[in-house]
């Protein structure tokens, strides 16, 4: 008896902690809004990504400090970018993966989740370190 509710107890930690982990991995519900394209020009202070709107294409222009620390191409470069969901294309705020692809290389970092909206651009590099480009809100 003992050993049957032992077994049922563990079941049920088990499973909330289950619940719990994939709370924050979860794609959101079915019905759910979708958030508008990502548009406009997004500045952190070793440059800026500029999204031209239409879900896909979008201009970098990164000083050499950040290019060394993200692996990124410095300059301006014109790009795509995708957000991910299990390798799949996703929607930006919901998505584990930002992935950026200029001239035929791939740099892909993992997105912040829950801060990645349509005013802030949240990601991890390799590092761990966490950058976040904001909106230019000006004109």
């Amino acid at each position: 008896m003992k050993r049957t509710i032992r077994f049922y107890a563990a079941f049920a930690l088990l499973m909330t902690l289950l619940a719990a982990c994939q709370g924050r991995d979860l794609p959101p519900a079915a019905g759910a809004p979708e958030p508008p394209a990502l548009t406009g020009k997004y500045a952190l202070e070793y440059g800026t990504m500029t999204f031209n709107g239409d879900g896909r294409s979008v201009t970098l222009d990164l000083r050499e400090e950040f290019a060394a620390l993200s692996g990124l191409p410095s300059g301006k470069n014109e790009g795509s970018y995708v957000f991910l969901f299990h390798n799949e294309e996703w929607r930006f705020d919901r998505a584990e993966y930002f992935r950026l692809i200029i001239d035929g290389e791939s740099y892909q970092f993992r997105n912040d989740i829950g801060e990645t909206d349509e005013d802030t651009v949240a990601f991890f590099l390799d590092s761990g370190e966490r950058v976040q480009f904001d909106k230019d809100k000006k004109g």
